[in-house]
């Protein structure tokens, strides 16, 4: 592959066919469809900021030949008319700014220069020149302002991190968190106005048989001070690292961790693993699912409903010891409490301490569709499952 001679944002995009239905869930009835059936590694990209367009039409993707590579193609999907359109044939692994249903899709190539690609008329457009970000992957990029300002940043220097916004309009940045507990800060921009980012620190153990802390802050991107979320020691059970904003409610869902040897929540909060808080905040909210054990969350577009893939058994700890049972995925509402499993099992058997072989499930922006990651004969692939008419009425 070459690294420099990209082709012009004007070229032709080639499409092509690969979809093709996978069957119903037996208990849910929802309708499933497999979108990609290439040899090579597909995924969604991630869950907590949903990659999809306004319209709850398109939405885009990685696909990679291998996980060690820093190669991958960038694709859109859409779902009406079933095909897959080749955005980008090369750029960096799993860099990709975009806020939560919004129309812009920004990546960063491998000279340092800026594109993105609207997800509503697939129009490619030039935003910073060559070599105005470090190449991948000293540098990547993780999220966007939804009024298409602010791109956030991470760079790596040697054992620390920056997490940096950058503005597009004047090329400024503004330093929000340094440190080597930097090094996951999973930030998603808020969609409100002004924007807030959220993300985590990861605080080491400083003694033996202390344990390892996440923690959670919000901040503005210029100015101020962060402000931690009551999640963690001593509120909840350390978070799992997956979080999501609510909708613009300023509110925060996040997935703690559950004892998975003895399939339990918390002795702090036995009903179940989902909290959610706003800044300010004493404590968090439990949402009542004692049989689930959620990992990855994400929030419906309107912030009444979130979707979780279920881990209670079912254990991600890499290809030789984890522990592959069903994984449902299952989705509720904030308001009444209710949930349920809109799959059985998601198929997901790929599990080898990457993101990219994960379910990750999130909604689309018209909540039609719950899309996630599944690996039924070993290659991951991705997946769409349309919800029934009543599904979410019921959970009403």
């Amino acid at each position: 592959m070459s690294m420099h001679a990209y082709r012009p944002v004007d070229a032709d995009m080639p499409h092509l066919r690969e979809s093709a239905d996978w069957g119903t869930d037996p208990d849910s009835g929802a309708r499933i469809i497999r979108l990609t059936t290439s040899v090579a590694i597909s995924h969604n990209i991630y869950c907590e900021q949903p990659y999809g367009s306004p319209d709850g039409r398109r939405l885009i993707i990685f696909r990679t030949a291998d996980s060690l590579l820093p190669h991958c193609q960038l694709l859109i999907i859409d779902l009406e008319a079933r095909d897959t359109t080749l955005v980008e044939a090369d750029v960096p692994s799993e860099s990709v700014g975009h806020v939560s249903w919004g129309e812009w899709v920004y990546y960063p190539m491998h000279d340092g220069s800026l594109r993105r690609v609207s997800l509503m008329t697939l129009a490619r457009e030039e935003v910073l020149p060559v070599g105005s970000i470090p190449a991948f992957p000293a540098c990547w990029i993780d999220s966007i302002s939804s009024d298409d300002r602010y791109v956030i940043a991470i760079e790596s220097d040697g054992d620390s991190y920056v997490t940096s916004a950058i503005d597009l309009h004047s090329g400024d940045r503004h330093v929000l968190a340094d440190g080597p507990e930097n090094r996951n800060p999973h930030p998603q921009m808020s969609l409100d106005d002004p924007a807030r980012l959220l993300y985590q620190m990861i605080v080491e153990p400083k003694t033996t048989g202390e344990p390892l802390r996440v923690v959670l802050n919000v901040r503005d991107l210029v100015g101020g001070e962060p402000s931690r979320l009551p999640i963690g020691d001593p509120w909840t059970a350390e978070s799992s690292g997956h979080m999501a904003w609510i909708a613009n409610t300023g509110r925060v869902a996040c997935a703690v961790s559950f004892d998975r040897e003895n399939r339990c929540h918390d002795p702090r909060h036995p009903e179940g693993n989902l909290v959610y808080v706003a800044p300010g905040d004493e404590r968090p909210t439990v949402f009542p699912a004692p049989d689930f054990g959620f990992y990855h969350v994400s929030v419906s577009r309107c912030g009444r409903y979130f979707v979780c893939d279920d881990f209670m058994h079912f254990q991600a700890t890499g290809p030789v010891d984890g522990k592959l049972g069903p994984c449902p995925i299952v989705i509720g509402n904030f308001e009444t409490g209710k949930c349920k499993a809109l799959l059985r099992d998601c198929q997901n058997y790929g599990i080898a301490g990457y993101s990219r072989f994960e379910p990750n499930p999130y909604l689309t922006a018209d909540s039609r569709y719950v899309i996630y990651n599944a690996s039924p004969f070993g290659t991951m692939q991705v997946f769409a499952a349309e919800l029934p008419d009543d599904f979410l009425g019921d959970l009403d």
